[in-house]
């Protein structure tokens, strides 16, 4: 499903669309056992269509796949963004905040597509021109913040792809960490991820070690 470059579905969306129909089918079999449990055969068959019917739209598993992780991408963008309408604008920090938690929380509601999504095991997304765009509009936002955060002093001076960056490893490390059940009994249960995203982030904007005179 093609997406604009700002990460919002085009208003020519519509159901009753073989290749979304093959898309969400893949989804759903990726999403109950990962990569390794899905094929184009049994795409069809979730879908309901003919074995032949993915090749009219796929090449192959990659090709279906790379397009899932596409739809993905697109997904957790929005999702970041209707976060961060829920806080002013000019509130770079509260907008940091509510980026990592849709982030951390998008990571625990979809664990198997989280693994696939950045594994880059199964699918090279270079290979996949879509695929590649989709895949940094999330970062996009995180830079966009950052460099707002630059230009109000709130956040240090640095090219902001780098701290943007950081900023990203840290969400994606507490996500995965969470998701792979590392983080018990620290973040068990909805409260639980919630303080360790909260916690996460103060440290990183106010440091870990103690200024010593």
């Amino acid at each position: 499903m093609r997406r604009h470059e700002d990460g919002q579905r085009p208003k020519s969306y519509h159901h009753g669309d073989l290749r979304n129909a093959l898309i969400q089918a893949g989804l759903e079999l990726l999403s109950e056992g990962g990569a390794a449990t899905l094929d184009l055969r049994k795409v069809a068959r979730r879908a309901g269509v003919s074995h032949s019917a993915p090749y009219r739209h796929f090449t192959d598993k990659q090709a279906l796949i790379a397009a899932i992780n596409e739809e993905e991408y697109y997904r957790l963008s929005e999702r970041i963004q209707a976060a961060r309408r829920e806080v002013p604008d000019d509130g770079v920090i509260a907008q940091l905040h509510a980026i990592a938690h849709a982030y951390v929380h998008f990571a625990v509601e979809n664990p198997w597509l989280m693994r696939e999504m950045f594994s880059g095991l199964t699918v090279r997304r270079e290979a996949f021109a879509d695929l590649h765009a989709a895949s940094k509009l999330a970062f996009k936002q995180y830079e966009e913040v950052i460099r707002r955060g630059q230009e109000q002093g709130i956040i240090v001076e640095g090219f902001s792809g780098a701290l943007a960056g950081v900023f990203w490893s840290l969400l994606h490390g507490v996500a995965m960490l969470i998701i792979e059940d590392q983080m018990h009994p620290y973040a068990d249960g909805p409260e639980g991820v919630d303080l360790m995203v909260r916690t996460s982030m103060q440290t990183l904007y106010n440091g870990i070690g103690r200024k010593i005179l």
